[in-house]
């Protein structure tokens, strides 16, 4: 069994981003220091950070919560020994493609299936112009099936250092953070080959019709399902 500081390490870990993220979302809305940064001109409110915290809340608490299970209880599946860090880069990169492939598969469904789109995914589609911590701003059920992702990659892999886990855990939620954040791409993620970029996320929710990946494009590009100026106004 893990030990229970690596637990706590780790939750506090998850706790700390997503308080980063209520911070980003409060300046982002608050102030005009990201002004000449914003993607779209219509207008964050405070309303709608306070109104959807509680949502929000839960679902952070939902994402410990499981977390923290499965290090506790399945370390072994989890967690292996740390090897080098050529393996541990590797152990990222597969794990976050496998994640992002699923991700895709099941965010595409969620909006070409009616019922789904009605009845789960469409509160997170309130968020026309999205602000950071919106990006667990959805139906638990949707967050809790989005979350099996990088779960897969780990369990294909037959575990991944405790270095791995931590580096998944905050790339997976920054990224989340950043493209939910509704301002201009950075030069180096912008700059970052197959790099899923604020601007391609953004359009999907102004749009909603295509645009489904989160960290890679290029999905959406195999599998043609890219907003252009074509086909953006085709909801």
């Amino acid at each position: 069994m893990i030990e229970n500081n690596i637990v706590l390490s780790t939750l506090l870990l998850l706790l700390f981003i997503n308080l980063i993220g209520f911070l980003y979302s409060y300046l982002i809305i608050k102030t005009d220091f990201f002004k000449n940064y914003k993607l779209q001109k219509r207008p964050h409110k405070i309303e709608d950070l306070r109104n959807r915290s509680p949502l929000i809340c839960m679902n952070i608490s939902i994402l410990m919560l499981i977390t923290g299970l499965g290090l506790y209880y399945f370390p072994d599946f989890i967690i292996k020994d740390f090897s080098s860090l050529p393996i541990l880069i590797f152990e990222i990169i597969i794990v976050l493609m496998i994640d992002d492939v699923y991700f895709y598969l099941w965010h595409r469904l969620m909006h070409e299936n009616k019922f789904l789109y009605k009845k789960i995914h469409k509160i997170h589609h309130r968020a026309t112009t999205p602000f950071p911590s919106e990006y667990l701003y959805v139906h638990p059920i949707e967050w809790i099936v989005g979350m099996i992702g990088p779960f897969i990659g780990i369990f294909l892999l037959g575990g991944v250092s405790l270095y791995s886990f931590w580096m998944i855990l905050i790339i997976r939620n920054l990224h989340e953070l950043d493209i939910h954040s509704g301002l201009k791409s950075s030069y180096l993620i912008k700059n970052f080959p197959f790099s899923g970029t604020n601007e391609h996320h953004d359009m999907h929710h102004a749009y909603l019709n295509g645009n489904y990946a989160s960290a890679f494009s290029f999905w959406d590009k195999m599998f043609k399902t890219t907003i252009t100026e074509r086909n953006k106004f085709h909801n």
